[in-house]
């Protein structure tokens, strides 16, 4: 990977939807160039997926919250390849220290996100969890 796919994994990060065409201008190269270079992203999977993020609107509607895990077994694995299929995870972390996993949750309601946590409790080898609520987001300027 150089510097170009470096920019390019930039530029999208701040806005997936951008053409090809758009790219290629902000980058100084070809439109070929640009989406030669992410169907080889893709391919090697640098990029995974490609997602999108709510307006301030659609987001206010919803209940995001950040849930600490302890695990039973020394490898979590099988507790993060669990937590992928419950609706509403959005990303799920290792971490150091007293908690093993951090998951990021999403729900169009406080009863949604208590169901959700009722699924993540009932995995097996979850000892403990900790959720706590997002109030607020503030962008970081690009």
């Amino acid at each position: 990977m150089d510097d170009l796919d470096r920019e390019l994994l930039a530029l999208l990060q701040r806005d997936g939807r951008a053409s090809a065409t758009l790219l290629a201008q902000r980058l100084g190269v070809s439109r070929g160039t640009v989406q030669n270079r992410i169907d080889r992203l893709v391919d090697t999977q640098v990029i995974q997926r490609f997602t999108l993020a709510l307006g301030p609107g659609m987001a206010d509607q919803q209940v995001s919250a950040f849930t600490l895990l302890r695990v039973r077994v020394d490898d979590g694995r099988a507790v993060s390849a669990a937590l992928r299929k419950v609706p509403g995870v959005i990303e799920v972390s290792t971490l150091n220290g007293t908690f093993d996993l951090v998951v990021e949750l999403r729900a169009l309601s406080l009863a949604e996100m208590d169901r959700i946590l009722d699924q993540i409790r009932a995995i097996p080898d979850v000892a403990e969890t900790q959720c706590h609520i997002r109030l607020t987001t503030t962008p970081v300027p690009a």
